[in-house]
This record gives structure tokens, C-alpha cells and sequence, in this order.
């Protein structure tokens, strides 16, 4: 159960907007304070925390990127409208994932850590969460857009576990035995 909490916190820290490099910290900061004081809004229905928790977190990732990686060498097969029909689904399934969770927000703290650039178009961010059952790291997977300074994320890493390849793996899996149209169906 924590770790569906974690889950929570870490999607709900940023969700395709850009931001620049020198603002990755303050934004991410900004909205895990914002989200954190909806969540504790008691004047607000759980619907109208999600609404306002997802209206928060949805303009940082690129769900495109993170679709194509999931799908890893499948994704060049896929026609124009496959890869979209595709990319809208897993956001979807992504955001899904990231209501169930907010329903078991338990007023976790959320201490953000330092940006690491690791590559010239790769940054990494790195929070902790601390619940009642121990502290947990998620870093938040960053890169920039080829000839542009704008900075999106495509991954997230909790407690040492990547939240795409995860899907990958599974997508992967499904698609030896199963169609791309079954995969589509089952998201």
C-alpha cells in the first residue's frame, strides 16, 4: 500500500509542457506543494481533488515520449494514427493509475532533492518520500528537446524501478502472445 502512495506523490509531483533547466526545481517544487495542499483541502469532494491534482500535474511529461519508449522496437511498426490512438491510451492509463493512488494519500512529507545533470540533454531529480513505513527515493527522469531549451519527463524512477520500462517489460510480454489492437484494448 505505501508503495501505491509513492506512486501517488511521485506522478503527482509532474505530469507536455517545457520548462527550462534552471527552473526543473522550483517547478517541481511548486507543484508537490500545490498538489500536498489540495490533498488536505477538507473542504473539497475526492472528485474535486483529483480534478484540481490533475489540472496541477498535467503539462510536464511527455506521455508521446514515454509511449514510444514503452513500446520500444514495436513503435516504428505502428502507423501515424496507431502511435496516436497508443500515446492517448497509456496517458490515460497513466493518469488512472495516478487517481487510484490519490485516494490513499495519508499526509506523506516530500523532501526535494538536488537536479543532477547527467548527460548535456539528460537531468535527473530526485525526491524522497517519507510515510510511516520508511523513506523512499524517486528521481524524476528529464531530457531536453533536441535544439531547444525546453525540458520534459519521460520516466520515473521509484525505489530503483523504472515506471516505463516496468511497462515496457509488460507491454513486451503481452505483445508475444496478443495483438497491438489487444494491447490498445487492454489500457
Amino acid at each position: 500500500m505505501f508503495k501505491k502512495i509513492i506512486m501517488l506523490l511521485l506522478l503527482s509531483v509532474v505530469f507536455a509542457h517545457a520548462i527550462k533547466e534552471q527552473n526543473i526545481k522550483k517547478v517541481t517544487d511548486t507543484k508537490v506543494r500545490k498538489v500536498l495542499l489540495v490533498l488536505k483541502d477538507k473542504s473539497l469532494s475526492q472528485r474535486q481533488k483529483e480534478q484540481k491534482s490533475i489540472r496541477i500535474i498535467d503539462d510536464l511529461f511527455d506521455y508521446y515520449t514515454m509511449a514510444k519508449i514503452s513500446l520500444s522496437k514495436r513503435w516504428k511498426s505502428l502507423s501515424k494514427n496507431e502511435k496516436a490512438k497508443f500515446t492517448n491510451a497509456f496517458e490515460k492509463k497513466l493518469k488512472h493509475s495516478y487517481l487510484d493512488k490519490l485516494r490513499l494519500y495519508n499526509n506523506q512529507r516530500v523532501i526535494i532533492g538536488d537536479v543532477k545533470k547527467i548527460k548535456y540533454n539528460r537531468i535527473t531529480f530526485e525526491t524522497q518520500i517519507i510515510g510511516r513505513d520508511g523513506t523512499y527515493k524517486v528521481i524524476y527522469l528529464f531530457y531536453k528537446k533536441k535544439n531547444k531549451n525546453n525540458w520534459f519527463i519521460y520516466d520515473v524512477n521509484l525505489v530503483g524501478v523504472s515506471i516505463v520500462q516496468t511497462y515496457r517489460k509488460q507491454f513486451s510480454e503481452f505483445l508475444k502472445t496478443k495483438s497491438f489492437n489487444q494491447l490498445l484494448k487492454s489500457l
